[in-house]
């Protein structure tokens, strides 16, 4: 193909281009690797895995399904343990909903573990 030619394509016949995986075959990758492993752990950002697997294009794709997605949510024993007793009766009447339920939790396991002079400020 000579400069001249209209098609401006410097590669017509796509050689050496990179095939991009099927969404099936990306699936299949993450089903065998542990279910904690977030879409960081993938890219080789994270904790669990320095080693680049997929790309950051792959793990955006819609439709791909990772074992584990952010935080895990904290049993309500555990919340219940660092509840006040009036918060507690609240959310068994109804008054107030889960997530109101566990930021007092949270709040309230803050305070406790702060030193007097720290409250006091």
């Amino acid at each position: 193909m000579t400069k001249k030619n209209r098609d401006y394509n410097r590669n017509p016949y796509g050689s050496n281009q990179w095939e991009i995986r099927s969404d099936k075959e990306i699936q299949k990758i993450i089903d065998s690797y542990p279910r904690n492993w977030t879409k960081k752990d993938f890219r080789g950002e994270g904790k669990n895995n320095r080693s680049k697997i997929l790309t950051r294009k792959e793990t955006e794709r819609l439709g791909l399904v990772f074992g584990h997605t952010g935080k895990s949510k904290q049993p309500l024993k555990d919340i219940y343990k660092h509840s006040t007793k009036e918060s507690i009766l609240q959310f068994e009447k109804k008054i107030i909903d889960e997530n109101t339920f566990r930021n007092r939790a949270r709040t309230k396991k803050q305070r406790d573990l702060m030193s007097v002079n720290a409250k006091r400020a």
